[in-house]
């Protein structure tokens, strides 16, 4: 089912620091068409690692040669890649939900950027941006601790 998944839908990505995961999906095409039997990588073909099995799963995946087996790789490679189209850093090509962030932004922001900011209502300065987030966020915390301690917290 993974080969015909993975011709139909186009994963894009705008950002270098994803390139992990797409070279992960590169590397699972490849062997869409080599027999279900055949259970390790090549060692000449380089299965990424980082940003794509998790440090806890890696025994599962690299046997005690440093062969990469195939059906576990795939696996952490699937569910990388959902954690990475959740988060906007893979899109699905011309998909509605999954689609590339960048076609969410006004046509015309970098040069309204200003403008753009002020309809939300947020600083351009991303310093003053976080720290009024954690202004907000420690007098949220400090209400729910003094909500805690005196038992209004309504269980």
């Amino acid at each position: 089912m993974l080969p015909p998944l993975l011709n139909t839908l186009g994963f894009k990505c705008n950002n270098t620091a994803y390139r992990p995961v797409m070279d992960a999906l590169r590397l699972l095409k490849k062997y869409a068409d080599v027999d279900g039997k055949t259970r390790f990588y090549d060692t000449v073909d380089a299965a990424p690692m980082d940003g794509v099995v998790h440090k806890d799963r890696r025994e599962a995946v690299v046997d005690d040669e440093g062969k990469v087996e195939r059906i576990p790789y795939e696996l952490c490679v699937l569910v990388a890649l959902r954690d990475a189209v959740r988060r906007g850093e893979i899109y699905v090509e011309g998909a509605a939900r999954w689609r590339n962030p960048e076609d969410d932004l006004p046509g015309d922001f970098e040069a309204a950027r200003i403008v753009h900011y002020a309809a939300i209502r947020q600083p351009l300065d991303p310093k003053a941006f976080i720290a009024d987030l954690k202004k907000r966020m420690t007098a949220g915390l400090d209400g729910l601790s003094a909500a805690l301690a005196d038992g209004s917290a309504g269980g």
